[in-house]
């Protein structure tokens, strides 16, 4: 994303097309940034199959599914969510997400 700020004022913006963005993604589980506000960088990326297990020593991390569904695996349950769902994973829980098909995520990190 593009903001560029003069004394306070905003001189421009970028729009991002999500369904473009997506469109764009071409490898599994590797995030693209999208946009940047607050201190954070707003991603998405395609997930299908398992990731490893991690957790986040520092930060909650929210999860929006756009579609398909996804699974976060925890150490005691596992959670089902589905498209149009948010979820977040607070810090340091351990969790391995898992995507049974292809499945499109945003999701926010810090900078």
């Amino acid at each position: 994303m593009v903001l560029t700020y003069q004394k306070g004022v905003i001189m421009s913006l970028h729009i991002a097309n999500i369904k473009n963005e997506l469109d764009d993604i071409k490898e599994l589980w590797k995030p693209t940034d999208i946009a940047q506000f607050n201190q954070l960088t707003v991603k998405l990326a395609k997930l299908k199959g398992e990731y490893e297990w991690h957790n986040h020593e520092y930060e909650d991390k929210l999860f929006h599914v756009l579609s398909g569904q996804l699974f976060i695996i925890l150490e005691d349950k596992t959670v089902e969510v589905n498209a149009g769902e948010v979820v977040v994973i607070p810090k340091n829980s351990n969790h391995k997400p898992y995507a049974p098909t292809e499945t499109s995520v945003m999701f926010f990190e810090p900078l």
